[in-house]
């Protein structure tokens, strides 16, 4: 009986290692962007967690909707919530506009191409709704 639980515990204990560092080993943030592609972040941020719609176009130009947006990251110092959605997409000519209505007092929207940022938009209310159009 003793020899059992000591080689069960000696074959679990590298299992469990292995596992652990397999789990816990960190990941790589994103894959390189193809070659000939632009990487597009849409920020949203609001005052609130639970806020209204979201319109966006995605990678192929399509109009995307979304109601009840949830924001998921709260910045620590400004209590602001905020959430991105990041995609990449070969043609710049596809439009690139996003709109974003708050439940709370404040709405901002910001839309990156690569790490330039193109448009922006912040709007303080009741309920307010921040549009993005990127400057030509």
């Amino acid at each position: 009986m003793v020899r059992i639980l000591y080689f069960r515990l000696l074959f679990t204990l590298p299992v469990s290692t292995v596992l652990c560092l397999a789990v816990f080993s960190p990941a790589t943030a994103s894959p390189a962007d193809a070659p000939g592609t632009h990487r597009i972040t849409i920020t949203f941020t609001s005052d609130r967690q639970h806020n209204g719609a979201a319109v966006w176009f995605d990678a192929d130009g399509r109009l995307r909707t979304q109601t009840d947006v949830p924001l998921a990251h709260q910045d620590a110092q400004t209590k602001l919530w905020s959430a991105s959605l990041v995609y990449t997409r070969r043609s710049p000519s596809e439009p690139l506009d996003a709109l974003f209505q708050s439940t709370g007092s404040l709405s901002r929207c910001e839309i990156w191409v690569d790490s330039v940022l193109v448009a922006d938009d912040t709007v303080r209310g009741h309920h307010p709704t921040s549009t993005c159009r990127p400057r030509n």
